[in-house]
């Protein structure tokens, strides 16, 4: 049921560098709650699963593939652990602290990507066309109270200038004009800050202007 592994498979460097391998891991502790069967049903579907006693406690780390179904059992099992103490994640080679935002931050780039996978081509899901990657403060103000699984925002793009690479960062990015940063560079540091770049999809680099892009294509397909 569980895999055998040393202790030092535990500790933070070691699920940080596991991490790229996988789409999360979900590291919990045995609890006392009512959802605790629910979510080991979760976690034994989970191609990684590892249980060290303490005797006094039990951890859990379970690793979710990079694929519709391993997003929608990591969702599951974050649904059911995100409120415990001691729960926490790892993605990217980084760890994220269990606290609810991040919880929802999370589940709601896995909720993005396993629909993009369900999508013939993910650029339908995942990329708009938009008039620039400015936009008005003003716009987001009422909606800032809001997490962005929540709201329902659409870029206006009358003559879609530029691919922009994330939907889902549509939701509140504004690229800053005069930063010495790249707007390209803006996109991929939000990215890391809320956890866009979980997603396997995310790609900075798919930012451009269309004429860029169609130049791109022109030279794949001769």
């Amino acid at each position: 049921m569980f895999d055998t592994r040393p202790a030092n498979f535990f500790t933070h460097e070691s699920l940080c560098d596991l991490s790229r391998e996988y789409l999360a891991l979900v590291v919990f502790v045995k609890s006392r709650s009512g959802a605790f069967d629910l979510a080991m049903d979760v976690a034994k579907l989970a191609p990684l699963l590892v249980e060290r006693d303490l005797e006094s406690l039990k951890i859990y780390v379970a690793g979710f593939p990079q694929t519709l179904e391993g997003a929608i059992r990591a969702m599951d099992l974050i649904h059911y652990v995100r409120g415990w103490k001691g729960t926490h994640f790892y993605a990217r080679g980084r760890m994220i602290i269990g606290e609810m935002k991040q919880a929802y931050d999370i589940e709601a780039v896995l909720q993005c990507f396993s629909e993009s996978c369900a999508a013939s081509d993910f650029r339908a899901h995942c990329h708009r066309t938009i008039d620039t990657p400015y936009f008005p403060i003003v716009q987001l103000i009422k909606l800032e109270r809001i997490h962005p699984m929540f709201r329902h925002i659409t870029a206006q793009s009358d003559e879609g200038i530029y691919t922009f690479p994330c939907k889902h960062m549509l939701q509140w990015f504004q690229a800053q004009e005069h930063h010495q940063a790249s707007v390209r560079d803006q996109i991929q540091a939000e990215g890391v800050a809320k956890m866009c770049d979980v997603c396997p999809r995310f790609n900075p680099d798919d930012f451009r202007k269309r004429e860029e892009s169609n130049d791109t294509n022109d030279s794949e397909n001769r």
